[in-house]
């Protein structure tokens, strides 16, 4: 699934890149930025002791300049988790660069500029 997700990313990367090489958000379809969103976050949230049990559930709003994004999920010992944040691009196709900020039981145990960097 994840490679699937990675393959389609970049090729929206190559049909609609800007001239630095990375898509703006506005480039995309929101649904790939919350898939890829759903997926980095999890990773994140996994590299940071919080393994999510199953995949995250998230909502996207297209804001002028990014996309906000909110998931939710739960861990495999029943913690609550939340990924939130704005995307700002997607460089590359499987990395999703912004404002992101990841929960486990209400405590904050990542803010990033970038997830899966």
């Amino acid at each position: 699934m994840a490679r699937a997700i990675s393959v389609c990313l970049l090729v929206l990367a190559v049909a609609a890149c800007g001239s630095n090489g990375e898509e703006t958000v506005e480039q995309v379809d929101e649904v790939l930025v919350r898939t890829a969103a759903a997926n980095l976050g999890q990773q994140e949230l996994a590299k940071a002791g919080a393994q999510v049990s199953g995949p995250l559930s998230c909502s996207t709003t297209r804001q002028e300049g990014g996309v906000d994004i909110s998931c939710s999920g739960t861990t495999v010992d029943g913690r609550a988790v939340e990924v939130t944040g704005t995307a700002t691009s997607l460089p590359g196709g499987n990395t999703v660069k912004g404002s992101f900020v990841g929960t486990a039981s209400g405590q904050q145990v990542f803010s990033l500029e970038c997830l899966g960097c």
